[in-house]
């Protein structure tokens, strides 16, 4: 199946608009992560690559993650407020 890779960088560094980036190219993301890291996490993993699968249509797994990562967040903004 195909996929791309998504570079996370840890929200409370950058506005939520600037927070995750899609590549196409594993190596491209895992240079970016590590660029970040190195210029903005001293010493902290603040970027991160996760592997994300295509598919055709959203299925309940997926949405079940959107809610999840909805909650995350949410959860980041009140504890930055």
């Amino acid at each position: 199946m195909a996929g791309v890779s998504v570079v996370l960088l840890d929200p409370r560094l950058a506005p939520k608009d600037q927070t995750v980036w899609a590549f196409t190219d594993e190596a491209d993301a895992q240079a970016v992560a590590a660029f970040l890291n190195a210029q903005l996490g001293g010493g902290n993993e603040v970027a991160w690559v996760e592997s994300v699968p295509l598919a055709r249509k959203l299925n309940d797994n997926v949405l079940h993650c959107l809610d999840l990562w909805e909650e995350v967040a949410e959860e980041i903004a009140l504890d930055d407020g």
